[in-house]
């Protein structure tokens, strides 16, 4: 009992080691999720860095035999509430993405998620009924079995293809990311100097679309209101853009600022963050064109047009410095209209 409750142990604290890892590598994917799991956007930061904490803290606690039974507990715990915000999020009909091991999985919460959580909890569960020694213990009861050796090597040879497998995922996920850089570049051809957006004083692109609810919006009709436009660039892929699409929202209703929102990716969970914050105005740039139109190559961007039709300021590219531009956190939106018209 004591050997297959310290295995069990060994076991959980490399699942929670790879988990955490994997997390805190992929911080803005992590934020992003725990903000679709209903986590207000001012605690989902923070918690992009708790979450990961709190699951090597667990790994750590099954190591030694004085506290492998409380991280055995606190494991059972954290992964029953796991479960419960799944189970909740999926009643809701919502299925977010899990980034349950950070960029090595991306894939969207289901059923198989839910039967994953409940193997990994039994687990703990056994460990902590049974008052595991620790994950060290496995390592010296192997030693002291007659097969002793044969198992550690095994167990060896296990952990090695677990760490190589790690290696190649991230080798994997940085690849992709290099080469969504690269087509960004190439799109800027030969020679050219990468500067986000337009210049100031330059033309604004005209466009006519149609908003989410179906209204149109064209970029004549907004500044047919006679105040500056804001166009705000996003992706509802995007951690980082979170932020910005709250604040854009809270400048909408305060109506002193004309702000309209240009998405790519997915549509459907564009809608949904919409609907969730209230948003007005959203174009779903599904070909990237207006992206392209206005030289964002990234996002969270913006940009704010004079009533003249023209670049009323330097285009930014950032989430704090969307956020300054709509006027920050304390500054209203009149104090863009004064610097920008």
């Amino acid at each position: 009992m004591s050997f297959a409750a310290s295995l069990s142990a060994m076991l959980l604290a490399g699942v929670f080691v790879v988990a955490a890892i994997a997390k805190l590598l992929d911080r803005a994917g992590t934020r992003e999720t725990l903000a679709e799991f209903g986590v207000p956007a001012r605690a989902a930061g923070p918690g992009a860095v708790a979450l990961p904490l709190l699951e090597l803290a667990i790994a750590v606690a099954l190591v030694p035999s004085a506290t492998a039974v409380g991280g055995a507990v606190a494991g059972l715990a954290t992964l029953l509430v796991f479960t419960a915000a799944i189970a909740v999020t999926l009643a809701r009909g919502v299925a977010p993405d899990c980034n349950c091991f950070g960029g090595l999985s991306r894939t969207a919460v289901g059923r198989g998620t839910l039967v994953r959580n409940a193997l990994l909890a039994a687990i703990a569960a056994f460990a902590a009924a049974a008052g595991t020694e620790g994950a060290i213990a496995w390592i010296r009861d192997a030693v002291a079995d007659d097969r002793g050796w044969v198992i550690a090597i095994v167990a060896l040879a296990a952990l090695v293809l677990g760490l190589a497998w790690f290696c190649w995922q991230l080798l994997r996920q940085n690849g992709r990311l290099l080469l969504r850089l690269d087509a960004q570049t190439s799109e800027l051809g030969a020679g050219e100097t990468y500067a986000p957006g337009l210049a100031v004083g330059e033309i604004a692109p005209a466009f006519a679309r149609e908003s989410l609810d179906g209204q149109p919006v064209s970029l004549e009709a907004l500044l047919a209101l006679g105040r500056p436009v804001a166009l705000v660039f996003t992706d509802p892929d995007c951690g980082a853009c979170q932020g910005p699409l709250e604040h854009a929202a809270r400048v909408q209703r305060d109506g002193e600022l004309t702000v309209a929102i240009v998405a790519r990716g997915n549509a459907e969970r564009l809608a949904d963050r919409a609907r969730e914050l209230g948003l007005e105005r959203v174009v779903h740039d599904a070909d990237a064109a207006l992206f392209g139109a206005y030289r964002f190559g990234g996002s969270p961007a913006a940009v704010v047009i004079g009533p003249d039709g023209r670049v009323a300021g330097t285009p930014v590219l950032g989430a704090p410095e969307v956020t300054e531009l709509l006027g920050g956190e304390d500054a209203g939106p009149e104090l863009v209209v004064r610097s920008y018209s």
